[in-house]
């Protein structure tokens, strides 16, 4: 996706993923402030339908829209790190002796996704 918005009195040129162009706009409002106005912008079909349904749901407000998406997009993240959990912990196995253990690999695994989880839970808290 590319974007090309004026922030107070400059133009600016944001690129890369959608997620990544609206954590952009989110960073730029803040670091200049000032109104934040669309000039223009060139994604694929999918990407450009989402985004004008972003800007009709805050009534044109690009700030306000790429918090909303940057948000959701989070939500969903964290919605699937939380089922990933989920799923390994399913793998739990009890020995003979009666003691359950999850098997080679499994609980460090679980950390670095909770590690992550946490980390998306941050970054959703702070928008």
């Amino acid at each position: 996706m590319e974007l090309w918005a004026k922030i107070g009195d400059e133009k600016v040129k944001l690129q890369g993923s959608m997620l990544g162009v609206m954590e952009q706009v989110l960073q730029k409002a803040k670091e200049k402030g000032g109104e934040v106005q669309l000039l223009s912008f060139h994604a694929g079909q999918k990407e450009r339908r989402r985004l004008k349904r972003e800007l009709r749901a805050a009534n044109k407000n690009l700030v306000e829209a790429a918090r909303n998406y940057v948000r959701w997009a989070y939500q969903i993240e964290a919605r699937k790190l939380r089922r990933q959990i989920k799923e390994l912990k399913k793998k739990e196995r009890v020995n003979s002796k009666g003691i359950r253990f999850l098997p080679k690999g499994v609980q460090k695994r679980i950390e670095e996704l909770e590690a992550k989880l946490s980390e998306v839970n941050e970054k959703l808290a702070t928008i």
